[in-house]
């Protein structure tokens, strides 16, 4: 019995031992790294011009395209070198017509006009840029040419048309009595953002379907070659457009409008037309439709001009300096001319 004791006091006292020899487990101290992820800020930059002076709600929005006519009697039209590009091209009859983008919708002048009819080729072109499309009327189809509503329909164009109505057209009186009606259409610019939401368009840029242009961090010439003049005739029938270059403020003019326009940049596009002729009201009109197959152009800026190459790419304008390489223009309006490669069209400089 005492032996049993013993052993039993034996084993307590090495459980004893062993427990009070038993070091305690090293304490961690544990360091926690916070990463601050930092966001860039959307750069506040006009998608049209480059230019950073620009209103920091309209990044990311759709751009307007207005319909603007071009005859004498239109002449000088309201608000004309207001829009961040003017393109300009002929439509019917050896006349041409103009489309003014302005990037921002809710920044369009007050008045601006005269406001005209849609044609195809300008439908085309305003969706290169995504743009919402305004205009007062449009052709239609006629023995094998596909009109303006039509072109519209089917590309399921966002469109705002003065033939409905609407707070957002009107006549100029100024000039009543002194030219036709159809040479007054206006649009009332401050009234595009209440009718757009209106029509419940879609505001916000697709960028798959924006043609990006880029921009020159400073301002370069294309190249050694001297433009001082430029003049761009969109075929044999129509009128020539000369532009002259000042190097005070670095910009070329035109006062073909009656008013002294300025740009930074005037590119000329070269492209394949094709002629229509339709019966209309007793004789016959001839329409013109680009085809947008791309081609040679020219960039003029800074006093200088260039070749360039261009082409519609996956629904966007490409453009690409003589070397292939992506076209970066210099920050500012820009007029974009577009003149017939197989009806004689003419860009001439010196």
């Amino acid at each position: 019995m005492k032996k049993v004791i013993s052993l039993a006091l034996v084993f307590v006292f090495v459980l004893a031992f062993f427990g009070c020899a038993k070091k305690e487990a090293p304490t961690t101290t544990q360091t926690t790294t916070t990463t601050e992820t930092t966001t860039e800020p959307v750069k506040v930059v006009n998608p049209l011009t480059g230019s950073e002076d620009y209103n920091e709600k309209a990044v990311g929005k759709r751009p307007v395209a207005i319909v603007v006519e071009n005859l004498s009697p239109a002449r000088p039209q309201w608000a004309i070198g207001s829009s961040d590009i003017i393109v300009e091209g002929e439509v019917e009859g050896g006349i041409s017509r103009m489309l003014w983008l302005y990037a921002d919708y809710t920044d369009v002048p007050e008045k601006v006009g005269p406001i005209r009819s849609a044609r195809p080729s300008f439908i085309q072109f305003s969706e290169l840029f995504d743009s919402i499309y305004v205009h007062w009327g449009g052709s239609h189809d006629n023995k094998g040419y596909k009109g303006g509503y039509t072109v519209i329909k089917e590309d399921k164009v966002d469109h705002i048309d003065g033939m409905k109505g609407g707070e957002l057209y009107g006549r100029d009186e100024t000039r009543k009595g002194k030219v036709s009606s159809e040479h007054r259409g206006i649009v009332k610019g401050n009234k595009l953002p209440s009718v757009i939401k209106e029509k419940g368009f879609r505001t916000n840029l697709d960028k798959s379907k924006f043609s990006s242009l880029e921009f020159n961090d400073e301002a370069q010439a294309p190249g050694d070659v001297t433009a001082n003049t430029v003049r761009c005739q969109f075929s044999s029938k129509t009128d020539t457009r000369k532009f002259t270059y000042s190097e005070d403020g670095k910009k070329y003019h035109t006062q073909d409008w009656r008013k002294d326009v300025k740009f930074t940049n005037v590119i000329i596009l070269k492209d394949e037309t094709k002629y229509i002729h339709v019966p209309y009201k007793g004789h016959t009109t001839t329409y013109l439709n680009y085809q947008f197959t791309g081609g040679v152009g020219f960039w003029a800026s800074q006093g200088k001009i260039s070749r360039i190459n261009w082409a519609i790419e996956n629904g966007k304008l490409v453009l690409k300096d003589k070397q292939g390489n992506p076209l970066k223009i210099n920050k500012g309006k820009s007029y974009i001319g577009l003149a017939s490669a197989n009806n004689e069209g003419v860009v001439s400089y010196e």
